[in-house]
């Protein structure tokens, strides 16, 4: 049954809670197990056990605070899944700082937005010249900058960012308190800052722990090749294994042939990650069931699985397999235990209070059985967010009378199971990214010859979705196309992958783009792949 509950009107979250932040949860981690190894790094081999990582991170931590970075700074970190990022994020934690993980496959041009968005003190990044110079006008006179690996005119070099712990303060934090800012595209294109309090971590790692079935203790042994700036690379992985005493292996750049390695190799338990990335590591040429047998747990998220792949899933890993629902903003709301044969099916977890409700109607217009609707999610609960970064208009259309609108489409069940059906709007989800088409129709109709363009998502077995632009024009070549878009700057993972040329885009009596149409084209159409 739907969850009927009554709220009030006014969206906040309980007070009073006791909670752990990020770094106490790992702290924790080291009193009940100092000597056990809680991070490994692919690139160097380095290893430390739970003690040596709280002192890596409180050197790291007095550096920074030397750096002039104080509780409630924001510092944004652009960077693949690193160790030193692990180790930053940590320490900016111990700060009670607030880190703001961004996407480091953005172009710089986007990231600046983000920049001077947020406020930010600093940046912690790859030593990237284009990136480095781009933002550096971004940032305070106070601020810094600073880059992994290596320094770069502009920048000074993380790794000599070390301090002396007894300067460290002492901060507390109120569960209220900002911790993190996550970034998610929704449905405007713009990316918008997803605010997380330090009350939320602790519940979002109890959720894993008691509904996704991550056992706590040293058995967990996780493959963090999830990024960081993901909700599932960090809290679904990251924290939730270092929180619950595993051992997080670091994968700083996915790659399907070495993440088969790595699993044989450290005996890897644990994994959760789009399945775009696991049906990668299937295909791969070393890829055999056998290297799989280490697996206890793999959980699945983010965009939708190809039913076959998740039989072969099934019957050649060895772990559980299990799907996971969630968002940036409210984490993990549904899932099942066992979707193979239902690969669309979820239910409410035992923390989440959801509702399916008519599309487009309040919070109590529920929908019955055999209908479909819009997904909405609890808003007080504590493993919600706080609010999108500066956009008070964008918080309140997501939020209304304590309720998250999803904007998700699911089909009801009798027994109050739902089946994911689409989006309400029309973002791409490709690898785990919202694209949204309007960042890439502006470029290509800026080029000549375009008169009409849509852009669509088209199913992909390795992304799940594809970028995919409807032209409309004359004298159009998708490689010149391809090169405009390459040439304007927006970043890799968006720019279109496949091209449909029509002689006119269709339309309804508005003069609006039928998206739907299009993609039934797209599917009985020769596309020009590039």
């Amino acid at each position: 049954m739907q969850n009927s509950g009554r709220f009030g009107a006014s969206w906040r979250k309980r007070e009073g809670a006791i909670m752990q932040t990020a770094y106490q949860l790992v702290w924790m981690s080291k009193e009940r197990t100092p000597d056990h190894l809680a991070l490994v790094d692919d690139e160097t081999g380095r290893e430390l056990t739970y003690a040596e990582l709280i002192e890596e991170v409180d050197v790291v931590a007095a550096g920074l605070h030397a750096a002039g970075v104080r509780q409630g700074d924001r510092v944004a970190t652009i960077l693949p899944s690193l160790f030193d990022h692990c180790v930053a994020v940590l320490a900016l934690q111990r700060l009670a700082a607030v880190p703001a993980l961004i996407n480091f496959r953005l172009a710089p041009q986007e990231i600046k937005g983000m920049l001077l968005d947020g406020g930010m003190l600093g940046v912690i990044a790859l030593p990237d010249d284009e990136l480095v110079s781009t933002v550096r006008d971004c940032l305070p006179s106070n601020g810094f900058i600073m880059t992994v690996k290596t320094a770069v005119p502009g920048a000074d070099c993380f790794v000599a960012c070390r301090g002396d712990i007894a300067s460290l303060p002492c901060p507390i934090s109120a569960p209220d308190d900002p911790a993190f800012i996550f970034y998610t595209s929704g449905t405007t294109g713009l990316p918008k800052g997803v605010v997380l309090s330090h009350g939320t971590s602790e519940p979002r790692v109890v959720w894993l722990s008691t509904q996704a079935g991550l056992r706590q203790g040293r058995h967990t042994r996780a493959l963090g090749f999830m990024p960081l700036s993901h909700a599932i690379g960090f809290y679904g992985v990251f924290l939730a294994t270092l929180a619950l005493n595993g051992t997080y292996y670091v994968m700083s750049a996915f790659d399907p042939v070495a993440a088969v390695d790595a699993v044989e190799k450290h005996q890897i338990t644990y994994m959760f990650a789009v399945p775009q990335l696991y049906f990668a590591m299937g295909q791969a040429p070393n890829y055999s069931p056998d290297k799989m047998r280490s697996t206890d747990l793999i959980l699945y998220g983010g965009a939708e699985i190809d039913s076959g792949f998740l039989t072969q899933l099934d019957q050649e890993w060895a772990g559980t397999v299990r799907h996971i629902y969630g968002t940036t903003e409210t984490m993990c709301s549904l899932y099942h235990p066992d979707p193979v044969g239902q690969h669309r099916r979820l239910r409410p977890g035992f923390y989440s209070r959801t509702r399916i409700i008519r599309i487009g109607g309040d919070t109590n217009e529920f929908v019955a059985p055999g209908e479909e609707g819009e997904l909405i999610v609890d808003a007080t609960g504590d493993a919600v967010f706080t609010e999108y970064l500066n956009r008070p208009e964008a918080t309140a259309e997501k939020v209304r009378d304590g309720w998250y609108y999803t904007g998700d489409i699911c089909l009801l069940h009798d027994n109050g199971d739902v089946d994911l059906i689409g989006r309400t709007d029309d973002v791409i989800r490709s690898g785990g990214e919202n694209i949204h088409p309007g960042d890439i129709e502006a470029i290509l109709l800026a080029h000549p010859g375009v008169k009409e363009v849509a852009v669509i998502g088209t199913p992909d077995n390795k992304w799940g979705e594809v970028v995919t632009a409807c032209v409309a024009g004359e004298n159009l070549l998708a490689v010149d196309l391809g090169r405009a878009v390459q040439a304007s700057g927006l970043a890799a993972f968006k720019r279109p992958r496949r091209y449909l040329f029509l002689d006119s885009l269709p339309r309804n009596a508005a003069n609006k783009v039928l998206r739907r149409r299009l993609k039934s084209l797209a599917e009985t159409s020769v596309l020009q792949d590039i």
